[in-house]
């Protein structure tokens, strides 16, 4: 019997380490995918063109908000996200933006997750779990065509 129990912990030995080792390869090929991720992603972006660029256009370049999990916020959304805390700064909002608050029924709002890293640490680590907030994009809506947009990075 002994025998028997050796053999079975020696070969629990070498799948724990060959999980290990194909972990670690699936963490640097994550790493790698993400960061083509972020570059097309900020690529993306850049071609956003407030004023031309419409919604369908939106789902064209990748900002696709069933793929990418994005919350899709109402006229009371938008005006709850981009409500400043004073006056002064209410003055000073984008006039697209204060354009939302005086027709809410037009206005709508996109934001989509900036492509996050991954943990990278520790024996058989969850390569999906993500270290933190990557940021996100905000695409501002009026009539169905972008407005404003906005990137904040974590």
């Amino acid at each position: 019997m002994l025998p028997l129990v050796l053999i079975a912990s020696v070969v629990v030995l070498l799948a724990i380490v060959a999980a290990a080792l194909w972990s670690r390869g699936g963490i640097a090929d994550t790493e790698t995918r993400l960061l083509a991720s972020r570059i097309h992603q900020q690529d993306a972006y850049d071609r956003v063109l407030p004023g031309q660029t419409s919604r369908p256009q939106l789902v064209q370049l990748g900002f696709d908000c069933a793929r990418l999990k994005a919350r899709n916020l109402s006229s009371l959304g938008v005006q709850q996200y981009f409500m400043p805390a004073t006056s002064r700064e209410f003055d000073q909002l984008d006039p697209a933006i204060r354009a939302c608050f005086d027709t809410p029924d037009r206005c709508s709002a996109l934001i989509f997750p900036i492509a996050t890293p991954v943990a990278a640490g520790g024996f058989m680590a969850a390569n999906a779990a993500p270290l933190g907030a990557g940021g996100h994009f905000v695409f501002l809506l009026r009539s169905g065509r972008v407005a404003y947009k906005t990137m904040s990075a974590a």
